[in-house]
């Protein structure tokens, strides 16, 4: 579950999830490292509803067990706009004849062919784990965020139709005084269906960062003091490539501006976050086919 390790001259802690009860539980059950915290100035308990969203850490707590609803729709809508424009092309099983299968060949039985029954070959399925940073700038706004994650939930679909199964990982990651602070949580096994009203909190809600992760941070134990002075920046695209162990053609869905995601119109957010995914990516994933949309 947690970890201290250096890596490229970085020290990491480093955080894993199965799940947003385990989280919530470890919450409940660590105590505020107050060597470096003392028992006062506690960002996650602080009363700053402009910044956080919820009156208090407990709040904080119940909508990520029990689920967020508040403007859930929009997420929803955006979602089905955007789907409209998307065609997606899922790969078909190759059929063949062999000695046994799902159905007759009539006419190579007819012919007395020893492979008269239709077989199908699935096509092998690759994986491919999406990371979400769900660590958001201050200044992002409330529309970057809901079209970066209703985006990121069409290409969950896309990629599945493509033949590929897909993991999907959120994550929060900052840096300071040297330390980075990674916690990962998966909310979506290879296999299993998306449960958007699961991820909406942590897709959505600045008290997913600003209150749970920041309480985990006043929880770590290697943690330093640098980190009482602001709880952390915010790392780059190119840190988080470094730090995670990424596999090929495995996607992470970064800050808005640093895939050109503005807010304003959700199929030019859309073409601009796959552009961005594509340089990452082999043409294996060719998510080219569902870039420039048209209206």
């Amino acid at each position: 579950m947690y970890q201290y390790y250096k890596k490229d001259n970085l020290n990491i802690m480093e955080y894993t999830f199965g799940s947003l009860t385990e989280f919530i539980e470890y919450l409940d059950n660590t105590p505020t490292n107050s060597r470096i915290w003392g028992n006062g100035n506690l960002s996650s308990m602080c009363d700053d509803y402009e910044f956080c969203k919820t009156r208090s850490l407990e709040e904080a707590k119940e909508l990520c067990k029990y689920g967020y609803h508040e403007n859930f729709e929009k997420l929803i809508e955006l979602k089905s706009t955007l789907e409209k424009y998307i065609k997606l092309s899922r790969k078909r099983s190759k059929q063949y004849n062999f000695y046994v299968g799902y159905a007759p060949d009539v006419k190579a039985y007819l012919e007395g062919n020893p492979l008269s029954m239709l077989n199908k070959q699935n096509p092998k399925r690759r994986h491919i784990d999406i990371y979400y940073n769900s660590a958001i700038l201050c200044h992002v706004s409330t529309n970057e965020i809901y079209n970066r994650g209703a985006i990121t939930l069409c290409l969950v679909d896309i990629l599945e139709n493509m033949g590929f199964t897909v993991g999907l990982n959120i994550f929060t990651m900052s840096k300071s005084g040297g330390q980075i602070h990674y916690a990962k949580f998966n909310l979506k096994r290879s296999g299993e269906r998306l449960n958007i009203q699961k991820l909406y909190f942590p897709f959505c809600h600045p008290s997913f960062l600003r209150r749970l992760v920041f309480r985990l941070r006043e929880q770590t134990p290697d943690i330093t003091y640098p980190w009482t002075d602001g709880y952390g920046a915010t790392c780059d695209d190119y840190t988080i490539r470094k730090v995670i162990e990424l596999k090929e053609n495995d996607i992470v869905i970064c800050q808005p501006s640093e895939m050109n995601v503005r807010g304003y119109d959700i199929v030019d957010d859309a073409n601009a976050m796959f552009g961005y995914i594509d340089k990452f990516t082999s043409e294996e994933v060719e998510l080219a086919h569902v870039k420039k949309l048209q209206r």
